[in-house]
């Protein structure tokens, strides 16, 4: 099915990007036949679309790659018969959602002052907007804390609402949300930095964010562990 002939309502919901139907048609081409796997497809993309008719309208928001293209591998997981383990498809998810940090990596290192500085601006830049996007898509990302420590490079924010993760939680799907938020740790070490996040918005009040360069004195104070359920977790060593 083309996506100009998803029965979904375009003033109410968007389609999943380019890059997130190539990321499932890669994932069921790895499993299934070409038969199938179009077969598979359309399922999905029915399911995508009965998921979205459930969801707060959001299609206005500057930041729905990030709400839609994640329910689109909720679908997959949702309809593929053979459940692969959620830790071999976590690169394929990762180019999905963050590949372009690859090249960003090439250059920028937050351990340089310079380049931590233009980060914060871009964090802040994002927190912005998700601060006035808000009020009108109350269902969106909510900003929790945000601030910036100049002197010694370190970057904190949080949020207090994560649609990914309500999402996960009224379809009890909460299993498959870490294959998407260890995205974020993989990002981060490609900008040569490193993320100190003790929890989510899944299983805690909200997502922290706390970054630095990987050389910086904080990134030796925790070591990454990974959670019976996949989730990586910053503790403190």
């Amino acid at each position: 099915m083309k996506e100009k002939d998803l029965p979904i309502d375009r003033t109410r919901h968007a389609v999943y990007t380019k890059k997130a139907k190539k990321c499932v048609l890669r994932l069921l081409h790895r499993d299934y036949d070409d038969r199938t796997c179009r077969e598979l497809w359309e399922k999905i993309q029915l399911q995508y679309c009965e998921y979205v008719r459930e969801e707060p309208p959001m299609a206005g928001a500057k930041i729905r790659v990030s709400i839609y293209d994640p329910i689109l591998i909720f679908a997959w997981y949702k309809v593929v018969p053979d459940k692969p383990g959620l830790e071999d498809v976590q690169q394929d998810i990762y180019q999905c959602f963050m590949g372009s940090f690859d090249v960003l990596g090439k250059i920028f290192n937050l351990d340089r002052r310079l380049d931590n500085r233009f980060a914060s601006r871009i964090f802040q830049m994002a927190n912005d907007i998700r601060v006035r996007e808000i009020e009108r898509f109350p269902g969106s990302f909510r900003m929790g804390s945000s601030s910036y420590d100049r002197e010694n490079g370190v970057i904190r924010y949080s949020f207090t609402q994560c649609p990914n993760a309500e999402f996960a939680k009224r379809h009890h799907m909460e299993e498959v949300l870490p294959v998407m938020c260890n995205c974020d740790h993989l990002a981060m070490k490609k900008l040569h930095a490193c993320l100190i996040r003790e929890g989510t918005c899944v299983e805690s009040s909200c997502c922290d964010y706390c970054i630095v360069g990987d050389c910086h004195p904080m990134a030796r104070q925790f070591k990454l562990v990974k959670k019976e359920n996949g989730l990586l977790v910053s503790v403190k060593k």
